[in-house]
């Protein structure tokens, strides 16, 4: 998708820009922000840390829903020993400080003795409302013994890729991907980033230089929308409803969480009604794993879908290709006009 010159002057930036983070890195590793208040379940439980850790972030103006939504990971992460750590900075423009918080994360594990380091880490954006803090992260992650060498689970909509949750494992891979998402607003700049850090991360999962270790799973598993419920449309769908119209991503009971996306002006609306629900504890919603169909979907993914991947990605890199060409066509037809 890119030339590669371009892929040429993209690897020495991402190289700088690695360089420049591992020495800021090592300068603040002692400073490293502080857990979600309660997430660290290890402390004052029988449940030891996991090797798996959540990252999100929350600044600017207060905002008590969406530090809601925060707190309803405490449940979650005193359940399966999780740490949870909060950028509450911004430090880049736009969205920008979350891959560059990601891999201010990734670097400080990396900097551990191996034996010390966590294996994972899962990003979570703000508008995202945790279900049911009964559904334990590492089902998710890939098989060891056939899919050790997937680095990153990700999912797309209809769009593309959504990264308000994903996951990538403590390895210099990461590394690497976090940097060259970081370094393609400036040094590819005519490249159209739609949406920013999530545009340009949803070029690179596509590139040879890193697909080969990433899977596409299901969204609904952990990247799930509200989808249509009650007599409500999909912006305002009811949790207390059943389901009106069933899309593949929307959320049904007893999945993990739901994602806001989109909307940002009527997001406080859609979001309050869920939140409300996950503070209740609702049985209905807070299904233990086995009563799921989790994980039986999750075998048999790995078993029959997975090995599809590539084909998949390739019939992603053409259907952008086919948006691209679109794109042209239209924007040539308006200049055409305008003379």
């Amino acid at each position: 998708m890119f030339g590669k010159s371009s892929l040429k002057i993209v690897s020495l930036v991402t190289t700088t820009i690695c360089a420049i983070t591992i020495i800021s890195d090592f300068i603040g590793m002692l400073h490293r922000p502080q857990a979600l208040s309660g997430a660290t379940s290890s402390i004052g439980t029988k449940v030891p840390r996991s090797s798996i850790a959540k990252l999100s972030m929350l600044y600017g103006e207060p905002n008590p829903l969406y530090e809601r939504a925060l707190a309803a990971n405490i449940p979650h992460n005193k359940n399966f020993g999780y740490s949870m750590y909060v950028l509450r900075e911004k430090t880049l423009p736009g969205y920008w400080s979350k891959p560059a918080y990601i891999l201010d994360q990734l670097l400080a594990e990396l900097a551990l003795p191996q034996e010390e380091r966590l294996k994972w880490l899962v990003w979570f954006d703000g508008d995202i409302v945790l279900m049911n803090p009964k559904i334990p992260l590492e089902i998710f992650l890939p098989p060891e013994d056939k899919w050790g060498h997937i680095h990153a689970l990700v999912t797309n909509d209809h769009r593309g890729l959504n990264n308000g949750v994903f996951f990538l494992r403590v390895h210099e891979w990461s590394v690497w991907l976090m940097t060259a998402t970081l370094g393609l607003e400036i040094y590819e700049p005519d490249t159209e980033l739609e949406f920013g850090d999530q545009s340009a991360m949803g070029i690179w999962v596509l590139e040879e230089r890193f697909r080969a270790n990433i899977m596409h799973v299901p969204q609904r598993w952990f990247n799930a929308y509200a989808g249509n419920r009650g007599e409500t449309n999909g912006l305002f769908a009811d949790p207390l409803a059943p389901q009106s119209k069933v899309h593949a991503n929307s959320i049904k009971e007893g999945d993990l969480l739901v994602h806001h996306a989109g909307h940002k002006s009527l997001r406080a609306q859609r979001m309050a009604p869920w939140m409300d629900v996950a503070e209740q504890h609702l049985p209905q919603w807070e299904l233990e794993l086995e009563e799921t169909t989790y994980q039986q979907e999750i075998a048999d993914f790995w078993k029959t879908e997975a090995p599809e991947e590539s084909q998949r990605v390739d019939k992603m890199i053409k259907q952008e290709e086919k948006k691209k060409a679109d794109k042209r066509k239209t924007q040539a037809k308006i200049e055409v006009k305008a003379e």
